[in-house]
């Protein structure tokens, strides 16, 4: 039996100054139809249904911005979907995974967007 990989939550607040400095790639997954509540600035976007696609270490439709499974990554989605999200990337072998607490709406107010 496998371990079971955890990816904490993040705070807004702290994602949004991990963006700034480049230390963090955020990563909008929330589906298509939730998508018109607006978008974020620098966020790569992913549709769900392409998690494996875009973050399988050995796919070439990897995302191209994600350096090495160390690069941090913060998930922001429909809130009852982040963790199990992040922790489906971190299952990938990424290490640096989080999601981002309060989702959309608190990322957009932490960057006054």
């Amino acid at each position: 039996m496998s371990p079971v990989v955890m990816a904490d939550p993040i705070s807004a607040q702290e994602c949004a100054e991990h963006r700034d400095r480049g230390d963090a790639i955020v990563v909008d997954m929330r589906p298509q139809v939730v998508r018109h509540q607006g978008s974020l600035p620098g966020a790569v976007v992913v549709d769900p249904h392409e998690l494996d696609a875009a973050f399988d270490p050995a796919s070439k439709r990897r995302i191209p911005v994600i350096d090495d499974l160390d690069t941090e990554i913060a998930v922001v989605s429909v809130s009852s979907q982040a963790p199990q999200i992040a922790q489906r990337i971190a299952a990938l072998g990424y290490t640096n995974v989080h999601y981002v607490d309060g989702g959309f709406r608190a990322l957009r107010s932490a960057t006054g967007a």
